[in-house]
């Protein structure tokens, strides 16, 4: 495995050592010289921070008295700022992390254009790896700290997008507008898009930013934006032009029979599986255990996988129960927690997260197509996907789907294909940002008493603007405007 350069870096608002790291600006970075040198400094451009904490801000979560409660979990799914915490699994380890890995970018940038020489096709490549990770990390930040893009929203606050090295201890920062930092992102995205290659990455090439991984990421981002025709553009250079074939379709009846949590785990994050199309180690204490924090119970996962289903589709292979408590499902981890040593007896805990996959560029393709009233083409790749997911082959008809969900066939197709993405994305995050986007609203109980009974709830309501994280502590004490609303 490559080594990692660590640079000495002023984060926004994260000073991450003692006080005397800002005594003076540190000259102490490590010397580029070769194109070698700035691919290794590109590993440390992938953030090890989740953003699937925002899983407990949706409806696919809930509080459960079993379970091991902790405040910055509580504070999130009660849409609090988060002020507790600042280490694995919450906003602020987030914005370090993703801040530090566009750093990294950065740094790669501005050393090639300083080193001479070298194989011109590999400097091409590393320099749209480094957009591309640049842009993503960007994205990521905007989608968890601001509303979401769209026309009513496009004034709305956005983040500071950083293009060059820092290189003073102080630096005010403007956030600018979400559709500003949306047209930068745009920007380094198809930049970096015809210069990403495969040619140079060693095994699967998995764990960096190969050309799908990139053309998944377009996929997401086009999708998000709202631009329909071209998130099928970009969709279609993984997926083919025509319907989708079954190789970027896991098998997850496949996946998930073993012999035990650890062995499905693995088999659904195997790196050489087609639908994996990125993986990326993120560190966290929580994602893969169901006893803590705030969880899918019994009900949800029957809203989710039973009663959103329409006639002719029987059991989802996706439903994860394996074992119940008096009000949780236990859930089948999605991941295999490891542990990494720093001393003999302590450590942290880490996964490897499959940051970009196949089946979300499907089920991206398939909305865009029902946005386009195309509803053959998405039903069609929906027949396709659907053996894969349904024990009895779960194929259907639009009339079947525009009878169980009502309104236009249009309204149904658009209602039927969020249901779909809500079950393939279970405890992954995904469902936040849709929630954020098609403005749907979020009821939360925050506690219950012995009995069961409510003692307290919120309400997160359709344009509410706590749907945009507040920006950690540490930067809004340097500078950068907080978000209203908390």
């Amino acid at each position: 495995m490559k080594k990692r350069f660590i640079l000495t870096l002023i984060i926004i608002g994260s000073f991450i050592s003692c006080d005397s790291y800002l005594d003076e600006v540190p000259d102490n970075r490590q010397t580029i010289k070769t194109l070698d040198d700035v691919s290794e400094i590109l590993v440390s451009a992938y953030s090890e921070a989740i953003y699937s904490f925002v899983e407990w801000k949706s409806d696919n979560a809930t509080y459960i008295k079993e379970n091991t409660q902790f405040d910055w979990s509580t504070e999130l799914y009660s849409y609090r700022p988060v002020v507790s915490e600042e280490d694995q699994d919450t906003p602020t380890y987030l914005w370090d992390n993703n801040y530090q890995a566009i750093a990294h970018a950065n740094q790669a940038l501005a050393a090639l254009e300083e080193i001479e020489g070298g194989d011109e096709d590999f400097r091409n490549a590393l320099i749209g790896e480094a957009l591309i990770t640049r842009a993503y990390n960007h994205f990521m930040l905007a989608n968890v700290f601001c509303q979401h893009y769209s026309e009513a929203n496009k004034g709305e606050l956005g983040i500071p997008y950083i293009t060059k090295p820092e290189t003073k201890l102080q630096v005010s920062y403007d956030r600018g507008t979400i559709e500003q930092t949306y047209e930068l992102i745009e920007k380094d995205l198809l930049d970096g898009l015809p210069l990403i290659s495969d040619k140079y990455y060693v095994g699967t090439g998995k764990y960096h930013f190969n050309k799908n991984a990139a053309y998944a990421f377009a996929s997401r981002y086009f999708l998000f934006k709202g631009d329909y025709e071209k998130c099928i553009e970009y969709s279609n250079k993984i997926l083919g032009n025509g319907v989708v074939s079954t190789t970027y379709i896991r098998d997850m009846d496949a996946v998930f029979t073993g012999s035990g949590s650890v062995a499905i785990a693995n088999q659904f994050t195997d790196v050489t599986d087609p639908s994996n199309l990125m993986v990326v180690r993120k560190q966290s204490v929580m994602v893969n255990r169901y006893t803590r924090g705030y969880q899918a119970n019994t009900d949800i996962f029957v809203d989710i996988y039973v009663q959103n289903r329409p006639q002719g589709s029987t059991v989802d292979q996706r439903d994860l129960r394996y074992g119940f408590s008096s009000s949780s499902a236990r859930a089948q981890p999605k991941y295999t927690e490891l542990f990494e040593y720093t001393t003999s007896t302590t450590g942290f805990p880490y996964f490897i997260m499959p940051e970009l996959r196949s089946e979300e560029v499907i089920l991206n393709r398939m909305e865009s197509y029902v946005r386009l009233n195309r509803l053959d083409d998405a039903l069609n790749d929906y027949n396709v996907m659907a053996p894969q997911r349904y024990d009895n082959g779960g194929q259907l008809q639009l009339s079947t789907i525009a009878t169980y969900y009502g309104g236009t066939d249009q309204e149904a197709m658009l209602e039927f294909v969020i249901g779909e993405r809500r079950k393939e994305f279970l405890r992954e995050g995904l469902r936040w940002f849709d929630i954020k986007r098609l403005g749907l609203e979020v009821y939360h109980v925050i506690l219950t008493d012995s009995n069961g009974n409510v003692s307290k709830d919120v309400t997160l309501e359709a344009n509410d603007a706590r749907k945009a994280e507040q920006i950690p502590s540490k930067a809004r004490a340097n500078g950068i405007e907080e978000n209203p609303g908390y």
